[in-house]
């Protein structure tokens, strides 16, 4: 390792997210290999819990909606800044962003959600992006960005092997994620739908926590597609790895957004087979056989109905996902290369 960095981390969304846990997997893969990583958010939200939680040491910086304390706050970053030596500020957000690149100090920007990059004078000062996908690069190079800035960097995870599911009534298929009308819920049920019309039996499992759908609006669809008794809304859980533990056939339903998927990357470190949509990164993380267009209901029961039909298909799938988790994510080369950016942001290493 070159020499020690003290980093600051600046994250300013108020709610866990994929982005969020993004920027919590880079800080401890720094932290492990012996730099210092500061936080920077706003008090109330997620980012600034988790940073407290992990015993990372935080800085107050307003709300996204409150801008009347921007110029202040930047002059507090910029003091801080200074007295604590910061080598370089990481930005996981455009407004972050912009902050971090009036503190005087090498800016990476590290993207993990689907909101569209843009050119500009702000970008412009940006040292390094880090993507969390393909699909995210090729964002930045639609917008016209220079790609020699931008590395891919894949978070990592450990394999989370569940014990083959005791064999019950009937196979378990589940979704796991917040009710949103972009995560497919409607696609999932009119799938599960489908399959009871072509007699076969099986369990839907739904969980996650309620944004912009309800339980109640799912239970109402459920009840009109004659599904209820097939359905089980198991609301907000805390045990992930557990919920996935306890299904056969894991399913992404997205119809937009994914621009990075935690909970792809989870269902693979299960060793569970995964059935997705093809939007945003998630055809990143399996092969087309797995894969079916957002919104195709039919495509998505036929591929389900296929797992069914024969177990050693099901043992297979999981063992590939788990193998793929194992040789796609591994922990180590992402904290190899995370800080290999890092260190090349700060010792001016030129672009290639």
């Amino acid at each position: 390792m070159k020499q020690p960095l003290k980093i600051l981390s600046a994250i300013d969304i108020p709610w866990n997210s994929g982005l969020a846990a993004y920027a919590f997997d880079q800080a401890r893969a720094l932290c492990a290999a012996g730099h210092t990583v500061y936080f920077a958010c706003p008090t109330g939200s997620a980012a600034m819990a988790l940073a407290a939680a992990a015993g990372f040491r935080t800085f107050n910086i307003p709300g996204r909606k409150d801008n009347l304390r921007l110029p202040r706050a930047v002059l507090r970053l910029r003091a801080f800044s200074r007295t604590e030596g910061i080598d370089v500020v990481c930005a996981h957000t455009g407004r972050t962003q912009t902050m971090a690149c009036l503190l005087g100090r090498p800016v990476i920007r590290v993207k993990a959600d689907a909101k569209l990059p843009s050119a500009g004078l702000i970008y412009s000062r940006v040292t390094r992006v880090i993507a969390a996908s393909t699909y995210i690069k090729g964002l930045y190079l639609k917008a016209g960005l220079d790609g020699r800035r931008i590395t891919v960097l894949r978070p990592g995870i450990k394999p989370h092997r569940n014990a083959p599911r005791k064999p019950g009534p009937a196979p378990k298929i589940g979704i796991l994620g917040r009710l949103d009308p972009v995560k497919g819920h409607a696609c999932f049920l009119k799938a599960a739908a489908e399959l009871k019309r072509l007699g076969i039996t099986a369990e839907f499992h739904v969980a996650g926590h309620e944004a912009n759908v309800k339980y109640a609006d799912l239970e109402r669809t459920a009840a009109q597609l004659g599904i209820t008794g097939s359905v089980f809304f198991r609301g907000a859980v805390k045990d992930v790895f557990g919920f996935m533990g306890s299904c056969d056939i894991g399913v992404i339903a997205s119809l937009g957004s994914e621009a990075f998927s935690r909970v792809a990357l989870e269902w693979l470190s299960t060793g569970r087979p995964l059935i997705s949509t093809t939007a945003g990164s998630l055809p990143e993380f399996l092969p087309a056989r797995f894969l079916f267009h957002p919104g195709d209901h039919a495509a998505l029961a036929g591929k389900l109905a296929d797992l069914l039909s024969d177990p050693r298909k099901m043992a297979a799938a999981g063992e590939e996902n788990l193998a793929r988790a194992a040789g796609n994510f591994s922990p180590g080369a992402f904290a190899a290369a995370t800080c290999s950016v890092f260190e090349q942001a700060v010792s001016g290493e030129e672009l290639r």
